[in-house]
């Protein structure tokens, strides 16, 4: 037998017609009788969608979803190529993608459209963000510009079918305002609250409203698994508590101190700390961290740092809330790949400056540089641990 008799199979399609097929698979697969190990196939103005299990009824029922399909499809037993096997979601998605465009009466850059396609995702909860230039060359608004709204819903809803998800999102760039607001284009879905768990912590909070990296997954985690029993920690900003709810569940501070201005970003460490059960060993400063840092001057054992691109205009405000004896500190800061070393000579020669200036005869020693990311091509995300002792 030749391979290529291999990969054929006789099975049962239905045939629609292709302006109705992105609808019609989605219908297929919530009633779980889509047959997703073989490939549709198209014939002339229809597309043969191979389906498997309980269809007696299954032509009554698109009727009395899509009644403009009434007369106009049929069951039939065909010979069918098998898909490939293991599809990445990505060719997945593109599959579903080309499908949906076949369907299409006004499309003629199948090829350039489909070559566009986001390779890459954020995925939070039920919910996948695609990043900002997805569907937005030049190509694809020419095609949106001859599509009906039902048929850009019907290329979200295939997206998400794709990605075994139920809401879609298009990144924005996070705002330049001090409180870096997430602007977040909600694509398909009706409100952006997504919660997740990540490493025995649970997050809530508002996509659209608040930035969230997932990037960042490896340093929650070693900050997670840092021993701080004991402790007084505060957290300069907080967020939806990204460091702090890591801190308070798995490093097992005594009492955790979140410094946040975002009233959006607070609900959602709100939400964190009573969903992980930690909110009585939790204090939220609600207002500009200069001002509420002021208020805890002599009180902490450790003070996280986790703002981007630098922290630098609270490092004097951080040292100053150190107790007495010393502490910790944990700097993030975005440097370029070859300046990484000087920057942190130059960190630890600023910080003993500013212990000087405020009165503490501390030594100060760069512990630990912690390379959590490529924030861009020459540019890394970086984490400084310094430790202050007398």
């Amino acid at each position: 037998m030749s391979d290529s008799k291999q990969t054929i199979s006789s099975n049962v399609a239905i045939l629609i017609p292709l302006e109705f097929s992105p609808k019609v698979k989605q219908i297929l697969i919530r009633k779980n009788i889509y047959n997703d190990e073989l490939r549709p196939k198209r014939i002339s103005q229809k597309l043969a969608l191979p389906i498997d299990g309980d269809f007696d009824t299954l032509t009554e029922d698109l009727c009395r979803e899509i009644p403009d399909i009434l007369g106009d499809i049929s069951i039939e037993e065909l010979v069918l190529e098998k898909n490939s096997p293991k599809l990445t979601p990505a060719q997945l998605m593109s599959a579903n993608i080309s499908i949906w465009l076949d369907g299409l009466k006004h499309q003629n850059n199948k090829q350039i459209l489909l070559s566009y396609l986001p390779q890459k995702w954020e995925l939070l909860g039920d919910m996948v963000l695609l990043p900002t230039i997805s569907f937005k060359q030049k190509e694809w608004l020419e095609l949106f510009s001859h599509c009906s709204e039902t048929e850009i819903y019907e290329l979200w809803g295939v997206i998400c079918d794709s990605l075994n998800v139920n809401r879609l999102g298009r990144q924005q760039p996070i705002s330049d305002d001090i409180m870096r607001t997430s602007q977040v284009e909600l694509l398909l879905g009706q409100e952006g609250w997504v919660e997740l768990l990540d490493h025995g912590v649970h997050f809530g909070f508002d996509a659209t409203k608040v930035m969230y990296s997932s990037g960042n997954v490896t340093e929650r985690h070693r900050i997670g698994n840092i021993n701080m029993e004991g402790e007084v920690v505060i957290d300069a900003f907080a967020g939806i508590g990204y460091y702090s709810l890591p801190m308070l569940v798995r490093s097992n501070v005594k009492h955790l101190h979140a410094c946040e201005i975002n009233t959006n970003s607070i609900e959602g460490l709100i939400w964190g700390a009573k969903r992980n059960e930690v909110s009585q060993r939790l204090t939220i400063h609600e207002g500009d961290n200069n001002i509420t840092l002021a208020n805890l001057k002599n009180t902490s054992d450790r003070c996280h740092l986790g703002i981007l691109p630098s922290s630098e205009r609270v490092w004097s405000l951080a040292l100053e809330c150190l107790k007495s004896e010393g502490g910790w500190l944990h700097i993030h800061m975005n440097v370029a790949e070859d300046k990484i070393a000087s920057w942190v000579e130059d960190t630890i020669t600023k910080l003993e400056i500013i212990t000087r200036n405020i009165g503490r005869q501390w030594k100060i020693e760069a512990k630990h540089l912690e390379k959590v990311k490529w924030y861009s091509p020459h540019t890394r995300h970086v984490v400084l641990d310094v430790h202050c002792s007398e």
